[in-house]
């Protein structure tokens, strides 16, 4: 698909669920393995897309900003790598945010139906680097430390 369709996805998790929801298919997958999520459900991916309709900056939910930085794709599918930042968020994935913003960069991938619906979903963000800059004591250079299994 394109940067515009691109553009008007994350736009409407701005808008309301409802306006999310309405851009997929009625027979669809969406899948968040970072959050172990996999939806299957309207009325499920609809919950799970409310808090990001959030304008109320004081509530701790945060507001949600997400921003396109590259579309690669056709109109059969395609990947949208972007930004996100949650200003006057209380907390991310539990992790106080301390008056800190939280924030992510992910890739979501997407299969269209031939009305151009979303009929699978799987998006891949970096939570290590949100929660280390959130005051987690996140060190990547551990793996490389590991004793190998083999």
């Amino acid at each position: 698909m394109s940067h515009t369709f691109a553009v008007k996805w994350l736009k409407a998790f701005r808008d309301s669920p409802e306006a999310v929801v309405a851009l997929y298919a009625d027979d669809f997958l969406f899948e968040d393995p970072i959050l172990g999520q996999t939806i299957t459900s309207k009325e499920e991916l609809l919950r799970v897309f409310a808090p990001y309709a959030n304008a109320d900056t004081e509530n701790g939910i945060g507001i949600n900003n997400f921003r396109i930085d590259e579309v690669v794709g056709d109109d059969k599918a395609a990947i949208y790598r972007w930004t996100w930042k949650a200003p006057t968020a209380g907390a991310f994935v539990g992790v106080p945010t301390n008056g800190k913003v939280p924030g992510a960069r992910g890739i979501t991938f997407h299969i269209y139906d031939t009305d151009g619906r979303i009929k699978r979903e799987a998006s891949f963000w970096d939570v290590s680097t949100a929660v280390h800059e959130l005051g987690l004591p996140v060190d990547p250079s551990a793996v490389a430390k590991a004793p190998a299994l083999v």
